[in-house]
């Protein structure tokens, strides 16, 4: 008689722990691992991890509902892929071509709530990897710009009469991307501590994520990251009931972020050696870049980006169905539309453009939806999108890969409803 060797099947909550850990890894790699390779460019972790992402989605059965934002960043794909052949050159065909890929990678996440169903105590781990990814990653942005370490040649400049400093830009050497993402990492775990947890420490530990975060914001010298962050406030003050309690613990927060802040900047000066003109003209030329008219006019407090739109409206007019191909903004122009709406009508036409505002209202509406009925993890990314869609008015946002995948990831796993959940034992399959 044959032996018949035993065999260990997997199971659909073993396939269900598994992809956790793929989210997990998304959360706390995105922002942490990014470097700059000669002749290459930036590398980060939505490029390594995406054959893992996509392996994700081919194995693991549909749990979730199809949405209107799925069905409209999935067009959105396909209208980018369609808008490189209306690029001429076929060295920046096969160039756009290999961002096209990554914007893939980018994207992937949004559709992991269509296979992940998240316990509680999950969803907190997802959030726990990112908050310390994030914190790793902005230290080290911090680090970086106190030492004035250059990681990118061409690194963005702070000047001011008598010389310049290099603007925080992390890992990757790019203020306006490291600006977007520590914002969005103060968000999503300032949020999380209040609305997802109960944990004691909740509170100093806000205090910290938002004096880290303010300082961060201040040293990449970023006024769209800085109003990112108002914008979250404001939302949260009107989104969020709040009690004294709570409005006298968030006065508490808001004291003791500043004083860290002052605490931050004062230790910076003491290790950064200041160009030469003094420490008095880096203070003045950092109040000008937040300060409209203290550095001239709306102009020069913008950096002309709405001189230079114009231009490119122009361009539009020359391509509007299709657009001129994905990521040719740059390329067909010295500077970056710096628009995230006007990136993806001039690059994908209209028919991008309408798949990108189905993709957002899509996702709007089933948040604002699953907020009336009380989901808290929904609030929490309904406030998110909010310093999103600010951000997006004056930064190419969507393709940012040290931020984004996880954006996505968070946002389609908030799509679906979300009962109370009384069970909060590592292997329930309940939902929040």
């Amino acid at each position: 008689m044959e032996a018949v060797l035993p065999t260990k099947s997997i199971s659909i909550p073993d396939a269900n722990a598994a992809a956790i850990r793929v989210a997990v890894a998304y959360a706390f790699c995105t922002p942490a691992i990014a470097m700059q390779l000669p002749k290459v460019g930036g590398v980060g972790a939505a490029d390594l991890l995406m054959p893992l992402g996509l392996l994700l989605l081919l194995l693991l059965p549909l749990k979730g509902k199809v949405q209107t934002a799925h069905v409209g960043v999935g067009c959105f794909l396909a209208a980018a892929a369609v808008s490189l052949f209306a690029i001429p050159d076929g060295k920046m065909m096969i160039d756009c071509a290999i961002r096209w890929v990554r914007l893939i990678g980018i994207i992937v996440p949004f559709f992991f709530g269509l296979v992940v169903r998240p316990s509680k105590v999950q969803l907190q781990k997802i959030l726990l990897g990112y908050g310390l990814g994030g914190f790793f990653a902005v230290a080290i942005g911090i680090f970086l710009y106190v030492f004035q370490i250059e990681t990118r040649e061409g690194q963005q400049r702070l000047w001011m009469d008598g010389g310049s400093l290099l603007r925080a830009g992390g890992l990757i050497g790019n203020s306006g991307a490291f600006g977007h993402m520590t914002a969005t990492w103060c968000l999503v775990s300032c949020l999380s501590l209040a609305l997802l947890t109960d944990w004691k420490y909740r509170i100093p530990c806000i205090g910290v994520v938002l004096a880290t975060a303010g300082y961060a914001v201040i040293g990449a010298s970023s006024r769209a990251a800085m109003l990112h962050m108002l914008a979250g406030a404001a939302m949260t003050a009107a989104l969020v009931p709040s009690s004294l309690k709570l409005r006298r613990r968030a006065a508490i927060l808001v004291v003791v972020g500043s004083l860290g802040m002052v605490v931050l900047a004062t230790g910076s000066k003491v290790f950064r050696q200041a160009p030469s003109g003094g420490g008095s003209n880096a203070t003045q030329a950092q109040l000008a870049r937040f300060i409209p008219g203290m550095g001239g006019g709306s102009t020069e407090f913008t950096s002309n980006r709405m001189g230079n739109w114009p231009e490119f409206f122009a361009m539009i007019a020359e391509s509007c169905v299709i657009g001129t191909g994905y990521k040719t903004g740059v390329r067909m122009h010295e500077e970056s539309p710096d628009n995230s709406v006007l990136s993806v009508f001039l690059e994908t036409g209209v028919i991008g453009l309408m798949c990108m505002s189905l993709f957002v209202i899509g996702t709007l509406h089933r948040l604002v939806t699953l907020y009336r009925v009380g989901d808290r993890f929904a609030t929490m990314m309904l406030i998110v999108s909010g310093g999103q869609l600010i951000n997006c008015a004056t930064s190419d946002i969507y393709t940012f890969w040290i931020t984004m995948p996880v954006v996505y990831m968070l946002l389609g796993l908030a799509l679906e409803f979300r009962p109370v959940e009384e069970n909060d034992d590592e292997d329930s399959t309940d939902r929040l």
